[in-house]
């Protein structure tokens, strides 16, 4: 071969080489229809890039950093497969139809073959025109630009180890709207919430900054990491003087002093599924998300709500689509070992919270969970579940109301409690023909007891032989009740408790979200959760004290303005060595008054009424006054811990 030749057939070869798609552009992809497609990737700097589809060419030039993007007309449905190109890379058989992002934890990634109902489908899954894509589980602590991973026509091969829900929800999509569609799975297994987001939606929620400021400080390359790691330089620095001296006159050396933290890239590191699972899909043309995660959540109340809030802040922000629909599963009952019953059904109030962001919807498989498994077999009814909201609310298609029963108010009938529900249009009935399940009421004295339900038009009117007055109802308030209350529909009602969150009978919480200060504050993580809605037992929700050998300790709580009180409530967890806890108020957060305490008992948890005469008060102060020798938990017994703190005006 020439010289010339070779040269020009080497740069020939670096011309084909330059331009470069992310994966989430390879052959038998789906464009998403009726919307701006974005389309982007890698070349050498200022290349010229060629861009072609459906007809549609797009030119421009690759920037300084070689990154480039164009934005493809919106096209309607095509299920004939055609080719993009993009400079020498060429895409084969790509289709335009619908495209949905299915996220979350295991109930999402659980396969198509590992539950004998849906593995039995499997043999049925060849449908050209469903296009699955898989993301494979990576972490990163920084936003990653690409993921390797393809796309596949629907086939036994490609679905057998594909999201089951996934592939239900696309495949409903699929045959009603007569249209490809594309589904992107991004789920792992026993996941939290917070590693999906990114710090642009912890910030966009007031409650979650800190979230975001404490993965600053811990993330190397950041500004905030930097000071920190400079200041221990200095600390290090004066350590080791005092070392010398201290050497010189024969004293003891002071300890070195202890390093900040830096972050770790792992599944439960927040941000970290975001930045490699999520970001490389990003500005991809998507209709909208499905979610199914909650059960390493369950135990931390509202807090979720906040937290889905900045999951979905941050999605919808990068995908630049402020009302992209989000649709998630209520998750299912589970025994959740011995944990206490009410902690599940407190956790649905939070999922139900979720609703009122816009564009979200929820689907309720109260009915079809298995207590014995926390993997419910009938995957097909959930994505059936989803697909009703996404028919109804995205595409307007369809007659049946997404949502099951939701309480909507109470009121008192003489030795009876008529309970009113939304979303009952048409009546309601039992799903099994027996009587109604899992309805409670109970008197001022909160004591519930088993009911008689009776349905009337959209209502269930509730009574009880052992409770002559009521003034309280709860539906399905325990871990593992599988009720049979539903709609015409067939979709099951949401549990319920008339005073919780907001307790009639009590008030408003003054202390909620409200601000506290510590004589011996935590550095480990614990200095959260005092006064968040959560009675759950470990950090962020459980509050600590460090570990500091010098008691009494103290917690004060600032409740913003003065505040008329006569019953605070304090609660300690099943961990550490909590014992004695003083209970004082201030009206200057000087001079205190102590109220009441309470002796809790070592490894169990529990909660304290602390009730006195109305006092004005701004601050709210918990003295731990001694603790328990034993450990609970394997903390050590210095640590002072409380589950949560409200206070309340009874009238």
């Amino acid at each position: 071969m020439k010289p010339t030749v070779f040269l020009a057939f080497l740069l020939l070869g670096h011309a084909e080489a330059a331009v470069r798609l992310p994966s989430i552009f390879t052959d038998h992809m789906v464009l998403q229809r009726d919307r701006a497609v974005p389309v982007w990737g890698r070349a050498e700097p200022g290349e010229e890039i060629v861009v072609e589809f459906a007809g549609q060419k797009k030119v421009l030039k690759a920037g300084e950093d070689g990154r480039w993007r164009v934005t493809l007309d919106p096209m309607p449905a095509n299920a004939e497969p055609q080719v993009l190109k993009a400079g020498q890379v060429s895409v084969q058989d790509v289709l335009v139809g619908e495209v949905w992002l299915a996220s979350g934890q295991s109930n999402m990634e659980w396969e198509m073959q590992m539950k004998p109902d849906s593995k039995a489908d499997i043999p049925n899954t060849t449908h050209p025109n469903l296009r699955l894509i898989e993301v494979p589980k990576t972490t990163a602590l920084t936003p990653q630009d690409d993921v390797p991973a393809k796309w596949a026509r629907s086939s036994p091969e490609s679905a057998a180890s594909f999201s089951a829900v996934g592939y239900y929800f696309g495949l409903r999509l699929h045959e009603e709207l007569k249209v490809p569609v594309g589904v992107i799975q991004s789920a792992w297994g026993g996941t939290r919430i917070e590693p999906w987001t990114d710090l642009e939606g912890f910030d966009a929620v007031p409650e979650l900054k800190a979230i975001a400021a404490d993965v600053r400080a811990k993330l190397p390359g950041s500004d905030a990491y930097r000071a920190a790691q400079e200041k221990h330089l200095a600390a290090v620095t004066q350590w080791q003087e005092a070392v010398k001296a201290a050497l010189d006159k024969k004293q003891p050396v002071p300890a070195m002093p202890g390093q900040p933290q830096t972050l770790a890239a792992g599944s439960g590191t927040p941000t970290a599924l975001y930045n490699a699972m999520i970001h490389p899909l990003v500005p991809f043309a998507l209709r909208g998300a499905i979610w199914y995660q909650g059960e390493s959540n369950h135990n931390e109340g509202f807090v979720y709500t906040d937290k889905k809030k900045a999951l979905l802040a941050s999605w919808r922000r990068v995908f630049q689509q402020p009302d992209l629909p989000f649709y998630f599963v209520q998750i299912a009952p589970w025994k959740y070992g011995d944990e206490d019953a009410e902690i599940l059904p407190q956790f649905w109030q939070a999922q139900r919270k979720c609703l009122e962001i816009p564009n979200v919807g929820m689907a309720a498989i109260s009915d079809i969970g298995e207590v014995g498994d926390i993997h419910p077999a009938n995957k097909k009814e959930v994505a059936r579940r989803l697909s009703l909201w996404a028919l109804s609310k995205t595409y307007g298609q369809g007659q049946t109301d997404p949502n099951g029963p939701l309480y909507a108010s109470h009121a008192v009938e003489g030795a009876a409690i008529r309970v009113k529900f939304d979303h009952a249009t048409g009546g309601l009935a039992s799903r099994d023909g027996k009587p109604l399940t899992h309805f409670e009421i109970a008197g001022r004295d909160g004591l519930f007891q088993p009911a008689e339900a009776r349905i009337d038009g959209d209502s269930v009117v509730l009574s009880s032989a052992k409770v002559s007055q009521p003034r309280r109802a709860r539906f399905a308030w325990s871990k593992v009740a599988i009720p049979n209350l539903m709609n015409k529909d067939g979709l099951p009602a949401t549990a319920f408790n008339t005073h919780w969150p907001v307790d009639p009978d009590l008030g408003e919480n003054f202390a909620k979200g409200c601000s506290w200060t510590s004589s011996d504050k935590n550095s480990y993580g614990w200095d959260t959760g005092l006064t968040d809605g959560s009675w759950a037992s470990f950090a962020p929700n459980c509050y600590a004290t460090s570990n500091t050998d010098t008691f009494p300790k103290h917690v004060t709580i600032d409740l913003k303005q003065a505040r008329m009180l006569n019953l605070i409530l304090v609660g300690a967890p099943e961990i550490g060595s909590t014992k004695t806890v003083a209970v004082s108020v201030s009206s200057d957060g000087r001079s205190f008054r102590e109220v009441g305490r309470h002796v809790f008992d070592l490894g169990k948890a529990a909660r304290a009424s602390v009730s006195f005469a109305d006092t004005e008060a701004r601050f709210i102060r918990l003295t731990y006054v001694d603790h328990h020798a034993q450990l609970a938990g394997n903390f050590p017994n210095t640590f002072a811990f409380t589950s949560e703190v409200e206070a309340y005006r009874v009238k």
